[in-house]
């Protein structure tokens, strides 16, 4: 599955301290990443807890300095539907805490624009607390403390300092196995197996929204419980959707083409199965990102036939679905058209503006508003607005649209490496689709959902960063 790594060339040895391994290292962390989800899944968090903290110090030790089987490591556990604790640590996320205190060199080697955006996502962690550390004040501090973790800590500094030294690594072959074999492959697999093998264990609940109750179960697979709420996994489809859709549509191997158009196919039918129309919309809006990053790079008869083949991918998808989900997504659009005020964007959003203006400080991590009766926000950029404050609204707008001029920049790079220019496209596609998402639903309404998402783009943009060996031939 993963290829003998190429030892980088010695004239690189001075300016770049990433060490290309051999191959096997590589299985081996793929394995043990496989092994650990399913003993997450099979034995809860309770008892795997103090054996996890355990290994990862030890792995972390031993290979801190071997980044690519580390990292391929700490990618796979993103797609871990079980946290740690009962505050639900991602996995990943304490690899990445081991990393910093063995290398805390690492968090001065970001790029300074990520140093602006955290800065300002901190801040509003400590201006939120105003509000919110009182009464329980231990409870309270725990809490949102393990809140700002993942959501502050982990978006805006560990991840990015987790896949940093990818940026460093030239072999794109490689890196491309990383994103497909370590972030796709394993959520795709995760998620389809919930749906095909997990128990419903909320059908009762469900059967009240009457013929929407499809969009609103949740799975127990093993002792992991999967939200497959239609809002809260919608988006994580339509992400995997545009991360494959850049595999397929790139001249790489014809194994990875496959294994991608095989994600492809089955997180689009997943998608139409939540009927999240929010969702549906950011990936098409992805999808025409990766292909217009494509045609600035290709010729545009490989565009047009690229975009034609996912196009018909898409309808016979469409076509091969059951009744029941096109009835389902009929009606919850019906549903959607015809809503009254109370169920308007435009009016949640408005209480999350009032919210604001009476906290401009924030009041600690929330997806809601109100104070007898509360409702979503249904927006990234104004949850973390109302939950930070405006620096912290500032710091997540700031970071899509940081990511997002990076990506617009990077396509018009030529390169020869088709892998290189795969990872560009997906990077570009999630974060086009996660833009738009951001504006009508709430990403991290699911921490598992939330972290594997940022785990694809900040391993996309820093591999988008490393050396470019030359330029596509004008005939390609």
């Amino acid at each position: 599955m993963f290829e003998d790594e190429r030892i980088v060339q010695a004239v690189n040895a001075p300016t770049s301290d990433f060490r290309e391994v051999r191959g096997r290292s590589s299985v081996v962390a793929f394995f043990l990443g496989i092994a650990i989800i399913a003993a997450c899944i099979f034995l809860g968090h309770r008892y795997v807890l103090f054996p996890i903290l355990a290994l990862s110090f030890l792995v972390t030790l031993v290979w801190r300095k071997a980044p690519r089987p580390w990292i391929f490591l700490v990618s796979i556990l993103a797609a871990s539907p079980v946290a740690l604790s009962r505050q639900k640590i991602e996995p990943n996320l304490i690899f990445a805490l081991w990393f910093v205190v063995f290398n805390i060199r690492y968090l001065f080697k970001l790029p300074k624009w990520i140093y602006v955006t955290a800065a300002l996502a901190v801040l509003g962690i400590f201006t939120g607390a105003i509000n919110w550390i009182s009464g329980d004040v231990v409870r309270n501090l725990v809490q949102q403390g393990a809140y700002a973790y993942t959501y502050v800590i982990g978006t805006f500094i560990l991840l990015p300092v987790v896949y940093s030294r990818m940026g460093e690594s030239q072999d794109h072959a490689a890196n491309l196995q990383g994103l497909l074999f370590c972030l796709i492959i394993p959520s795709t697999l995760i998620l389809c197996l919930t749906k095909w093998f997990g128990t419903p264990f909320n059908v009762w609940e469900a059967s009240l929204r009457g013929d929407q109750s499809a969009g609103y179960i949740m799975y127990r697979l093993g002792k992991a419980y999967v939200n497959f709420m239609r809002t809260e996994v919608g988006f994580i489809f339509a992400a995997l959707t545009c991360a494959s859709t850049a595999i397929v549509v790139s001249q790489v191997k014809r194994l990875y083409r496959l294994l991608g158009g095989v994600c492809l196919a089955l997180n689009t039918t997943l998608l139409l199965v939540t009927g999240s129309l929010g969702s549906i919309i950011a990936c098409l809006c992805g999808l025409a990102a990766v292909f217009y990053g494509q045609f600035r790079t290709v010729k545009i008869t490989r565009v047009l036939a690229s975009a034609t083949v996912i196009a018909c991918m898409l309808l016979l998808i469409w076509g091969l679905s059951p009744g029941s989900v096109k009835e389902y997504l009929g009606k919850h659009y019906q549903a959607r058209a015809s809503a009254g005020t109370d169920q308007d964007r435009f009016m949640l959003w408005g209480r999350a503006v009032e919210q604001i203006l009476d906290h401009p400080e924030g009041v600690g991590w929330t997806v809601s508003v109100g104070d007898r009766v509360r409702s979503v926000i249904h927006n990234e950029y104004l949850g973390y607005a109302v939950s930070y404050g405006v620096t912290g609204g500032l710091a997540y707008a700031s970071l899509v649209a940081g990511l997002m001029i990076y990506f617009l920049q990077c396509r018009k790079r030529r390169t020869e490496d088709h892998s290189a220019l795969a990872i560009n496209l997906a990077g570009l596609g999630v974060v086009a689709a996660l833009a738009v998402n951001s504006m009508t639903d709430h990403v991290a309404s699911s921490r598992w959902y939330f972290n594997a998402i940022w785990s694809v783009i900040w391993y996309s943009y820093f591999c988008s960063r490393a050396p470019q060996t030359g330029t596509v031939p004008k005939g390609i």
